[in-house]
C-alpha cells in the first residue's frame, strides 16, 4: 500500500496547478493548489524535524485551518505521531492529556493561549507554538533546510492518536498507523466514486476521525478539493455559494438544513453525488424526507477505534431503517444475541485500532483476537445490513457527534461528601443532573458551576435536579 509521503509526491506531479484547500479571505475563497499545499507541506516537516521533532507527538488545539492540515499532513507524513484533541477541551482535559502521552510541542490557536497558559510552567521540556504566530516562520524556516525527505514508509507505523472522552480519569487514547487509515479506501470508493472534480464544504471538526479521514486524508488519494467553512452560522449560504458535490454531516447539521430548508436549499442537495451522514443516530423521519426529495443522503455508522466508517448505506438502498450496510473489508458480528438478534456490535479488520494507549476501557474493549468491541447493540441482516439498537452501557450520544460517559461526569459530583446520590442523563440533547444532598440547592448550583468549568461545553450539565437526604450518608 502506498503511504502518505507517497501520496503526496504522487500528487505534486498530477495535479500541481489544480485547485485543492480554499480558504476565505475577505468574503472570497482563494485556492491553494496541490503544489502549493505540498510544498508547505514538505517545508512545515523539515521545520519540525530541523528541531528534533523525529518520532515525537506532537498535538493540536485549534479551530479548523488551513494551517492545522498542513501541520497535521507534515507530522503524519514526514515527522512523527499527530494528536490532534477537541478545540473545546479545557485546561484540565489536557493536563490529563499528558498523563496518557509525552507531548514534545502543542500547536494552539490564539484564542486557545489561556487555556494552555497554566501548562507551559508544569512541562517545560514541551515546546509550545501559537500557530498565528509561528506558522509563516517555521514554512519560511523549513524552505531553509537542505536535507531531502525521507518520509513515514512504514504504514504499521502509528502517526495518529486521537481521543474520545476523558472527563475524570485519563482519556482514552486511540492509535491508528496508516494500514488502520487507508483500509477503506477502497471499500468507500466503490460505493461513492470521489475524484478531482468533486467539490466538499468541511463544516465538522478536523480532530475528528470521520472528517479527519474521509473528509481530508482521502483527498490525497481522490483529488478532491476542499472548502474550509469554518462558520457554521453560515453553513446554508456556504452550501448555496460553493454548491458542493460531497459533504460530510452530522444529524445535527442536518436537522438545522431541514428547519431552514427552502426550494434553493433542496435544489443544492439535490446536485450532490453524496451527502454522508454520521457520528450519531440519524432522525429516520427527517432521513426518509431527504432521500424522498431526492437528495443522495447516506448514512455512515463508524468509531475513532476503526479508523471511522463500519458500515454505509448504499446509495439509492430502498431500506431507509438500517443505519448501512458493513463494509465488506470488514468481519462485523453480533455478541451473544438476544431472542431479536440484538446484540453487541464486534469489529475486526485492518481499520482497527490495535487498542487503547497505556490502559483498556469498560465502556468498550479490543479482545486478544484483535477484534473491537464497541459497546454497540444492534442487529444484521442477511443483506449485510446494520440496525443500530443502543448502548451496553451508560452514555449520551449528542446530535453532533460527541460523546459524553455520564459515570465521569458523576463522579465529578460524587467528590462533594455531602452528594448522597447522582445520577446523570440526557435532556434536551445536553447532559442534565439529578442529586440527592443535604446541601442547600444554591451551594449545589455552584458545585455545577465549578466542575462545568473543568468540562468542555458539551458536557457541561445545563438542567439541575435537587433532591433532599432525608437518610443521610451516602449509599455505598
Amino acid at each position: 500500500m502506498k503511504t502518505i509521503c507517497e501520496y503526496l509526491e504522487e500528487d505534486r506531479l498530477k495535479w500541481p496547478d489544480h485547485p485543492y484547500i480554499h480558504i476565505k479571505e475577505n468574503g472570497i475563497y482563494r485556492p491553494r493548489t496541490f503544489l502549493e499545499v505540498t510544498d508547505d507541506i514538505q517545508n512545515m516537516a523539515k521545520a519540525l524535524l530541523a528541531r528534533g521533532f523525529q518520532g515525537k507527538n506532537l498535538i493540536i488545539f485549534a479551530e479548523n485551518s488551513y494551517e492545522w492540515i498542513v501541520l497535521s499532513f507534515a507530522v503524519m507524513a514526514y515527522v512523527g505521531v499527530c494528536v490532534p484533541v477537541d478545540k473545546e477541551w479545557t485546561s484540565y482535559d489536557l493536563k490529563n492529556t499528558f498523563c496518557v502521552l509525552p507531548a514534545a510541542a502543542v500547536f494552539y490557536s490564539r484564542s486557545r493561549a489561556d487555556r494552555v497558559s497554566s501548562l507551559k510552567e508544569p512541562y517545560p521540556d514541551t515546546a509550545w507554538f501559537c500557530i498565528e504566530d509561528a506558522f509563516a516562520g517555521l514554512i519560511q524556516e523549513g524552505s531553509q533546510v537542505q536535507a531531502e525527505l525521507t518520509g513515514t514508509r512504514d504504514p504499521r507505523k502509528t502517526v495518529l492518536t486521537l481521543f474520545t472522552s476523558g472527563t475524570t480519569n485519563l482519556p482514552k487514547a486511540i492509535p491508528l498507523t496508516q494500514e488502520n487509515l487507508f483500509a477503506n479506501w477502497k471499500t468507500l470508493y466503490r460505493r461513492t466514486p470521489m475524484m478531482e472534480t468533486d467539490r466538499s464544504c468541511v463544516f465538522l471538526p478536523l480532530h475528528h476521525v470521520y472528517t479527519c479521514v474521509a473528509n481530508v486524508l482521502y483527498t490525497v488519494i481522490s483529488g478532491m478539493q476542499l472548502y474550509l467553512c469554518p462558520d457554521l452560522t453560515r453553513m446554508v449560504q456556504e452550501l448555496l455559494d460553493v454548491r458542493p458535490t460531497v459533504v460530510c454531516m452530522v444529524p445535527l447539521l442536518l436537522y438545522r438544513l431541514y428547519e431552514v430548508r427552502t426550494e434553493e436549499l433542496l435544489d443544492v442537495l439535490r446536485t450532490m453525488r453524496f451527502l454522508y451522514c454520521g457520528g450519531s443516530f440519524t432522525d429516520p423521519k427527517i432521513k426518509a424526507y431527504f432521500i424522498q426529495e431526492g437528495v443522495p443522503l447516506l448514512e455512515a455508522y463508524g468509531t475513532t477505534e476503526t479508523s471511522s466508517v463500519i458500515a454505509l448505506a448504499i446509495p439509492e438502498d430502498p431500506d431507509l431503517l438500517s443505519n448501512g450496510v458493513i463494509f465488506e473489508n470488514l468481519d462485523v458480528w453480533i455478541d451473544q444475541p438476544d431472542a431479536d438478534g440484538v446484540g453487541e456490535i464486534i469489529v475486526k479488520g485492518k481499520s482497527v485500532s490495535k487498542g487503547y494507549l497505556h490502559r483498556n476501557d469498560h465502556y468498550s474493549d479490543f479482545d486478544a483476537e484483535g477484534a473491537y468491541h464497541t459497546g454497540d447493540l444492534g442487529w444484521i441482516d442477511d443483506r449485510r445490513h446494520l440496525y443500530l439498537k443502543g448502548r451496553k452501557k451508560r452514555m449520551i450520544l449528542t446530535a453532533n457527534g460527541k460523546n459524553i460517559y455520564v459515570e465521569e461526569i458523576e463522579a465529578l459530583l460524587l467528590l462533594e461528601p455531602r452528594i448522597r446520590t447522582a445520577k446523570v442523563f440526557e435532556e434536551a440533547h445536553h447532559p442534565a443532573a439529578s442529586v440527592v444532598t443535604d446541601l442547600p440547592e444554591n451551594e449545589v448550583q455552584k458545585l455545577v458551576e465549578q466542575i462545568n468549568q473543568k468540562l468542555p461545553a458539551f458536557k457541561q450539565i445545563r438542567k439541575l435536579y435537587v433532591k433532599p437526604d432525608t437518610l443521610g450518608g451516602r449509599i455505598k
